[in-house]
């Protein structure tokens, strides 16, 4: 009777320590910290706007940078000559290349015809490109030293250079004909020479003209347009 009972005690005490030293019913024990361990808070997110901010402020600085550049190279630029364009040859041309060439000199003889033509005058030292009743172009000259009789007549030839009768190189030869068959009239300018060019000294009915206005010339001019002289 006492050895069952002991035995019965025995495996009771042995369930009471299994039951207190086990898991707890109320769940899975937690683990214990680790010494040492320091606790991760999470990190705040940082705003985007002071990037925006600073991104924007040197988009500002970099345009008020190349509007002060841009305001420097302006001031510092070489002024250049605004060409002239004409409406009869539909070409530019410079002040610089001729003393006098102008669409508001003289103006045109009233003695020098209508219509289109190329007037020229022995006395005035002057050319005018006329295109119906405008002018277009006036152009100061240079004569020949045989000068072309007054008269109305036509260019006969065009020729972008040759040689003059007195052995200068010219550019932009127009000729026209005249009576006298010894000697042939035309516009031309001088070869190597801009501006106006000097008196011609040996025979040359040729007169003669800034390069500019020569191609101006040579270029409003046709083979037949008409060419009117006077005095």
């Amino acid at each position: 009777m006492m050895g069952h009972m002991g035995k019965g005690t025995r495996a009771a005490g042995q369930r009471g320590r299994a039951a207190s030293s086990g898991p707890s019913s109320s769940g899975p024990a937690s683990p214990a910290p680790q010494r040492g361990a320091t606790e991760q808070r999470p990190r705040k997110r940082s705003s985007g706007r002071g990037a925006t901010f600073s991104v924007f402020v040197m988009t500002m600085a970099a345009l008020v940078g190349v509007g002060l550049l841009a305001a420097q190279a302006k001031a510092t630029a070489p002024r250049v000559r605004v060409p002239i364009v004409t409406a009869a040859a539909g070409k530019s041309s410079s002040k610089s290349g001729s003393s006098s060439t102008t669409t508001s000199g003289p103006a045109v003889p009233a003695n020098s015809g209508s219509g289109t033509r190329i007037v020229y005058s022995v006395g005035e030292r002057r050319v005018w490109l006329v295109s119906s009743s405008t002018v277009e172009r006036t152009i100061a000259a240079v004569p020949g030293t045989i000068a072309a009789p007054d008269g109305t007549y036509s260019v006969s030839a065009k020729s972008p250079g040759a040689t003059g009768s007195d052995g200068v190189q010219v550019l932009y030869v127009v000729r026209f004909d005249a009576d006298d068959t010894t000697t042939t009239f035309g516009f031309d300018s001088e070869a190597g020479i801009t501006g106006l060019p000097p008196a011609p000294t040996g025979r040359t009915g040729g007169i003669r003209m800034a390069q500019l206005d020569a191609q101006a010339l040579y270029e409003f001019s046709s083979v037949g347009t008409p060419v009117v002289v006077v005095d």
